[in-house]
């Protein structure tokens, strides 16, 4: 009997904990299932402190894959731009590489996708040798509590599709509304950082930073890998050019200011690795199942 108690208690344990697509909520916020971060600022922003109206900041990158979703939180903040009348908006833009194939320099037939989201601006983006992203997702405040998100593919040749995936608000749990999402994608935004790297281009620390930009993306929308994904995330402003900012995971040296017009970016010529990576086998829940069999051992 306390045999078939202790296996029920496990049982029960990893339904909870492994979960599935709909186990974290999609908040903004980071959840014990995320476990520690993947990548960590280094370097203060090129765009202003945390305590600064319109000041944007990447300071950690929290991942997991669990069931058949992958799980980013990217903690920092993000200016709003829209009622405030910026002349460019601060777009977070994940790049995710999930195979072969892909853009190690950014096309310029990729597709523009509107008003505030020209990814053709970011023509000439070149990113660290052996990493060419599949797939971009770019995000940004563009009300209050609005976050619009869009989403491309990047295939090798150019002239992948893309499209707006909608909008949420605060409170909607990821929801987004307003655009095309066949596969359900959730995205939110919770801006409530105060801490973080400060304003410069010297060194600093994002550890410590919880909130932010957080999505779920089911696998399927980007190509169902069995391997490794590897995420570039970075902080750009779209207007008639691309501009990148200092603001990347992983992050640039301590020293480096924002590298500029995106057409003349090269991360292969900067130290480190410009981007992190998550392991679809060692998932969330298998680690979570590894605990608790030994604890009944």
């Amino acid at each position: 009997m306390r045999v078939f108690r202790s296996l029920t208690c496990v049982a029960f344990g990893v339904a909870i904990l492994s979960g599935g697509a709909g186990a974290v909520p999609v908040d903004g916020k980071v959840e014990p299932a995320y476990g520690g971060s993947l990548s960590t600022q280094t370097t203060q922003t090129s765009r202003g402190d945390a305590d600064e109206y319109f000041a944007s900041e990447l300071d950690e990158a929290f991942g997991f894959v669990t069931g058949d979703t992958l799980y980013l939180l990217l903690a920092g903040n993000y200016n709003r731009f829209s009622s405030e009348l910026l002349p460019a908006v601060n777009q977070l833009q994940l790049y995710i590489d999930t195979g072969p194939g892909g853009q190690n320099t950014l096309s310029s037939s990729n597709p523009n996708l509107g008003l505030s989201v020209k990814l053709p601006t970011m023509t000439g983006l070149q990113f660290d040798d052996g990493f060419a992203p599949d797939y971009w997702f770019a995000s940004a405040r563009e009300s209050a509590t609005g976050l619009y998100c869009h989403f491309a593919e990047l295939p090798a040749g150019g002239g992948g599709a893309g499209q707006f995936l909608g909008s949420s608000t605060a409170g909607s749990m990821g929801t987004l509304a307003g655009g095309v999402n066949p596969l359900g994608i959730l995205a939110s935004v919770d801006n409530s950082n105060t801490a973080g790297v400060t304003a410069g281009c010297d060194a600093s620390s994002g550890a410590g930073v919880t909130t932010g930009i957080e999505w779920a993306i089911p696998l399927a929308a980007i190509g169902n890998p069995s391997g490794a994904i590897r995420v570039c995330a970075l902080l750009a402003s779209i207007g008639t050019e691309g501009q990148v900012s200092n603001q990347v995971l992983g992050p640039v040296p301590p020293g480096t200011c924002a590298p500029g017009s995106a057409s003349g970016v090269n991360f292969a010529n900067i130290p480190g690795a410009q981007y992190f990576t998550i392991d679809v086998v060692t998932s969330a829940a298998r680690t979570t199942w590894g605990r608790l069999k030994s604890m009944y051992r």
